[in-house]
């Protein structure tokens, strides 16, 4: 005899076909009809997880609230997950998941003393191979998931145990045909859970309720389960909750399978699509990392309180915003705005933080100077040392015969380059060398007849060359043709190129685990151009036709420094295409490993298309080579192509099918202006540590403002 625990339940997408107003609408719905079940049925038990749905109801019906919290003391009501929303779980920072549990938790602890301890993310697209490790650290005991279904990733049985790659284990269930059930007769549905389960473990789970945009058990649906609690036969059917089928299996475990590392892969086109979304997301939680960082390094203990609100305020948006159909670029045209402002209004609240911060601490600590100081700021838990870049401000002067120098007088090498500001406002590169969660000062001043030496140079820029005594990139109409370090070749001769591919999949790319069609448009025909030539830096830049999109890729190189930075500017114009950034490694990899949440691991190499957070290193015969960004998440190591898919172009929200009444009227993903920034290390070894650092600087830079407190300013 099975024992199948029926879990009413209904899924909630606060965004996806509707925009967040209707998500409170149907949330207010949707928990109603389930006070109401709860009501006129006493043996029936609903399981809701997600804080937003629950804070909904808190503000605008207080009365249902009140029932709620009723039944959840009664246990006739189970409260899953303890997080704020179901987010992706690829593109958030670990610390993003940390916060989801953190902020979900403590509003239930809160509200309900009730500390959710079974992980439930029934409609994720996927799931990291840390994310056990996270879960288990904040006290979680089993976890609930539904993808990738058994077409994408084999599971022996519903029920197993899910080893992370930090070694934490959890018991956890596969839903077996969906989440959620419209239908009243529920024969086929739980006929399914238990041909997916084992049945030595003698219990399984069976889903019910309308779900995706709520509604929940229906009469029809209980009064059928009622009826037929033994009518099916080796089973029995029981209103019942997932931590009582743990529990119920708790002491079965090693009857259960195991499984570990991450479960991909999902839906590959979700690791790409709506790019501006996805790098609003990453960068807004690094900024709101920094923030706290700041406060906690230059705030007075005092106004620490107020400020980390303020953070914690500002996470609130982007935990909303992780929602993982709003982070995996799904949502339907109307929604995006408001995602937008969302993430919009979190990054204005960092900024001002920040700004708060560092400001009352320049005012307090440091003193006033006649000359105009340039304030740098190290937020990070490791010391600073390269360049930095600075658009000051000289009351309309021009730079003339002004230096650099230590706030002790020592000169400081410079580089005047192209300012943002077109107007009379110059832009400095300049050495700096900062000890961790400390600042320091540079001096502005100026000396008559005392130029600035051109420091010693090993850098080389030419339209078919750009090289320092590391690295050696040569260029092509094409892209890169070749790099070297130290004299050894890296690429083969296709090198690195920038190109689109046809791509007719749907907005997830259901159906199919990689991208394959023929390419529409590859980078030919190409001139590069020099944009500075040194002393500290130097830099070429190529503007060209890509398809119907223009662009812009510019390639520079510090002195002394085996990296390459690429920052990649497009204006994307294109229909079903992706774009993807090419690499073509010599002699071929031998291993491959990619940064994710919460740690890296090392994957095949494979055409499969995967997520990745920050980094993806490869180990060839002669050295290693990693691309960083904070920017792209999706790419592939097929052979020796590592390839990165950039941006995605299908219909929006689109599942392949059109809908009943259609006049050709489509809006795609990805158009418009779009950057990234990337870095190329290479060396014998990279290890994560040091790649871990290095992708936080590009997210989280050195802090640096003029102050010109107590100058001697001019007329």
């Amino acid at each position: 005899m099975t024992v199948v625990h029926m879990i009413g339940n209904a899924h909630l997408d606060p965004v996806w076909l509707w925009g967040w107003q209707a998500g409170v609408d149907e949330a207010l719905a949707t928990l109603s009809a389930a006070a109401d079940r709860c009501d006129e049925y006493p043996d029936f038990i609903f399981t809701c997880g997600e804080a937003w749905r629950y804070r909904q109801v808190e503000r605008l019906r207080p009365a249902l609230f009140a029932r709620i919290r009723r039944r959840v003391a009664e246990g006739r009501w189970f409260i899953a997950g303890g997080t704020l929303v179901q987010p992706d779980l690829n593109l958030p920072t670990a610390m993003a998941v940390c916060r989801q549990i953190l902020h979900g938790q403590s509003y239930f602890q809160d509200r309900f003393a009730v500390r959710p301890r079974i992980g439930f993310n029934v409609d994720s697209f996927g799931h990291p191979a840390f994310l056990p490790d996270l879960y288990a650290a904040h006290g979680y005991t089993a976890y609930v998931l539904s993808r990738p279904d058994p077409r994408q990733f084999d599971i022996p049985s519903a029920a197993f145990l899910w080893r992370g790659a930090g070694g934490a284990e959890l018991p956890a269930f596969r839903i077996v045909d969906g989440y959620g059930y419209v239908a009243p007769d529920l024969r086929d549905h739980i006929l399914h859970a238990l041909a997916g389960s084992d049945p030595a473990l003698g219990h399984t789970m069976c889903f019910y309720g309308v779900g995706d945009h709520g509604g929940g058990p229906t009469r029809r649906q209980l009064d059928w389960i009622i009826e037929n609690r033994t009518a099916i036969p080796g089973a029995e059917l029981r209103f019942s909750t997932p931590q009582a089928f743990f529990a119920a299996i708790a002491d079965r475990h090693a009857l259960l399978p195991r499984v570990e590392g991450e479960l991909q892969h999902c839906f590959p086109g979700c690791y790409s699509a709506m790019g501006d979304i996805k790098r609003a997301q990453r960068r807004g939680e690094e900024l709101l990392d920094q923030a706290e960082r700041t406060i906690r390094a230059f705030s007075p203990a005092t106004a620490q309180p107020a400020h980390l609100k303020a953070i914690d305020t500002a996470w609130e948006d982007l935990l909303f915003t992780a929602f993982h159909d709003i982070a995996a670029g799904t949502a339907t045209p109307s929604a995006w705005q408001s995602c937008r402002a969302m993430q919009g209004r979190a990054r204005i609240i960092a900024e001002t933080t920040l700004l708060d911060v560092t400001r009352l601490w320049a005012h307090q600590a440091l003193p006033p100077s006649p000359d105009p100081q340039i304030v740098i700021i190290n937020t990070d838990d490791a010391p600073f040392d390269g360049l930095v870049e600075h658009e000051t401000f000289l009351d309309f002067d021009l730079w003339q015969d002004r230096i650099l120098t230590t706030a002790d007088g020592t000169p400081l090498p410079f580089q005047q380059v192209q300012p943002d500001a077109m107007q009379r406002v110059p832009r400095l590169i300049f050495p700096v060398r900062i000890p961790p969660r400390t600042a320091t000062t540079v001096l502005i001043r100026r000396v008559p007849s005392s130029p600035n030496p051109a420091p010693p140079s090993d850098l080389q820029a030419t339209p078919l060359r750009l090289a320092n005594a590391r690295l050696a990139v040569d260029l092509a109409p094409s892209g890169i043709a070749a790099i070297a370090l130290d004299g050894h070749p890296l690429l083969a001769p296709a090198g690195i190129t920038l190109h689109l591919r046809q791509d007719h999949s749907d907005t997830w790319s259901n159906g199919t685990d990689r991208f394959t069609e023929p390419l529409s448009a590859t980078l030919s025909g190409a001139a590069w151009q020099i944009e500075e030539s040194g002393p500290l830096r130097a830099s070429v830049r190529l503007e060209h036709r890509l398809g119907t999109s223009r662009l812009r890729w510019t390639l520079q190189l510090h002195r002394n420094d085996p990296r390459l930075l690429m920052r990649i500017e497009i204006n994307f114009d294109e229909r079903f295409t992706a774009l993807q950034l090419a690499a073509h490694l010599a002699p071929p990899p031998t291993s491959h490993t990619d940064a994710t949440p919460g740690g890296a691991i090392e994957r095949p190499l494979s055409p499969v298309e995967s997520p990745a957070q920050g980094w993806s290193r490869v180990t060839t015969p002669t050295a290693e080579l990693a691309l960083l960004t904070p920017d792209a998440y999706s790419l592939s190591l097929d052979g020796a192509q590592w390839q990165w898919t950039l941006l995605r172009s299908p219909r929006m929200a689109w599942p392949s099918v059109y809908p009943p009444i259609y006049h050709g009227r489509d809006t795609h993903t990805d158009q418009g202006l779009h950057s990234f920034a990337f870095e190329l290390h290479a060396g014998p070894t990279l290890p994560n540590a040091s790649l871990d650092i290095a992708t936080r600087r590009m997210a989280q830079p050195l802090i640096l403002f003029d102050r010109t407190e107590g100058t001697t300013r001019p007329l």
